[in-house]
This record gives C-alpha cells, structure tokens and sequence, in this order.
C-alpha cells in the first residue's frame, strides 16, 4: 500500500541531537505533502512545544501530544484528551512526598515542579510553575506525571506497574543506557493506540502509514505501522519493533527513510 501518513516522534527522530530541525527534513516532508501525504507529530512533549515544531515545518500536522494523552487533527479539533484519575494521581503523588521522589505534573497545559525536580525556573510563569509538595500540584486530574531518577522510577515502578488497566510507565534512557525519566499517563496513552484513533476518523489504514522513532514508547506504534523505522540512535525496545533501522538522526536518518518508504 502507498503512504498516506507519516507519524514521527520529535526528539531523537525529526530532530538531531542539538535540538534542531535540519533542512533536509523539512525538505522531504514538503515534497510527501506535496504528493498528498499527511503528517503526525506523535511526542511525548506538551500541547504548545509541539505547535512550535509545527510553526517550523509550516506544514499542516496532526497532533499527538502526551505520548498519545491528546490528539489534535488537521483541522485543529481536538478528538481526546485523557487523564489520570485524580485518586490514583494524589495517591502517586503522595507517595512521591513520603519518599522524596522529584515529579512534575501536568495539569491543563500547566506544568507544576515539586521540590527537587532538576530544573531552573526563574520566578514563575503562567504554563511553569514551582510548588512545595507533590499533593499540592494535584489540582485537577492531569495529562501526564513525570518523574527523574531511576530511584523514583523504580518505586513508582514497584508500587504502580501492574495498574495496568488504570496508568502506563513510559521509560526514558540516555544513550549509555541508562534511565533517567519516565512519564505516567492514563493507561490508553500511548502513540499506537492514538495514532489507530486518529487514523480510523479520517480514512487511513495502518498499512497506509510509516511510523518513525527512537524510545522505548516509540516501539508500539513502530509495530503497528505498515513500516517502523527506528533511528540508527533509537533504544533497543524501538529497534526491535522497527522493520527497518535507518542512520542516525544526526546522521541523514530521518530523511533517508522518508526518501526509502514514501518519496521514491
């Protein structure tokens, strides 16, 4: 089957390692729109940083933020948005206090920094904003949760891993191997299971779609694609999904596959 959607992660995939977006992305995904080929943001960044990558590419995106917590079609509607349920959030972010456990929640757009969470915030805006306890940024349901550390990591893992039908871990590793962060969102956020929604409202086939990425919550959606591609620099949970391993990011990668599976 021809390509009709190309579904990218952001960091690691569409940009490179300095956080830019090269030329020659932009390049190949002007030429796929221009051949009536559609395009997906699918990160695990928040509502407004996506909208900026998308400014960039001035291209029309659908998007899929959250790791698949909220999707936005073409046309700016927005078809979901799911959190985590407010009891289960205070009890994790209780448990966060009790054990010195660094997290920051994500509440309407808001992103709320208990103590010790590693970033410098100087005073206070209106979408970041620091607060004394973990409980105390549970002020509604929020979109994600995300914690730093593999201590944290490891208890919230233990405590609340096999919540499997109420939240999903999703795991972040530097490129030595090691963890660093992980996201908790509501059990049906992930990028496969947003991206078969999106597509089963407007019309494409997963067959239809290539799925690019490089984490471990990339690998569900690398595998439900017609064609996975991982980056020469993705884990080895997106390897193992992928139908095809493509260079580097730094590397050409993301162009070469877009030019492999879609333009050619």
């Amino acid at each position: 089957m021809p390509i009709r959607l190309i579904a990218t992660d952001i960091d690691g995939t569409l940009l490179d390692s300095e956080n830019r977006l090269p030329p020659v992305n932009v390049q190949v995904l002007q030429q796929a729109v221009a051949g009536g080929v559609h395009i997906a943001l699918v990160t695990a960044r928040k509502v407004n940083t996506t909208r900026r990558i998308a400014a960039l590419l001035d291209l029309p995106c659908a998007l899929i933020a959250h790791n698949g917590a909220r999707i936005w079609d073409w046309a700016g509607h927005e078809l979901r948005h799911l959190t985590v349920a407010l009891e289960l959030a205070q009890a994790i972010a209780g448990f966060a206090d009790v054990h010195d456990i660094p997290l920051m929640t994500t509440v309407d757009e808001v992103n709320y920094y208990g103590p010790g969470y590693p970033l410098k915030l100087e005073g206070q805006s209106r979408d970041d904003q620091r607060v004394p306890t973990n409980i105390a940024a549970v002020m509604g349901a929020p979109t994600r949760i995300i914690v730093v550390g593999a201590r944290g990591i490891e208890l919230l893992a233990e405590a609340w891993g096999q919540a499997a039908d109420s939240l999903v871990i999703h795991r972040y590793y530097s490129r030595e191997g090691a963890m660093y962060s992980a996201v908790l969102t509501h059990a049906r956020a992930n990028k496969a299971d947003a991206l078969n929604e999106l597509c089963g409202k407007t019309g494409i086939a997963a067959s239809e779609v290539l799925a690019l990425g490089d984490a471990e919550a990339d690998a569900p959606m690398l595998r439900w694609a017609g064609i996975g591609v991982a980056m020469g620099n993705a884990m080895a949970e997106a390897r193992a999904a992928a139908d095809w391993v493509a260079p580097d990011h730094d590397a050409g990668g993301f162009a070469a596959a877009v030019e492999r599976f879609v333009l050619r």
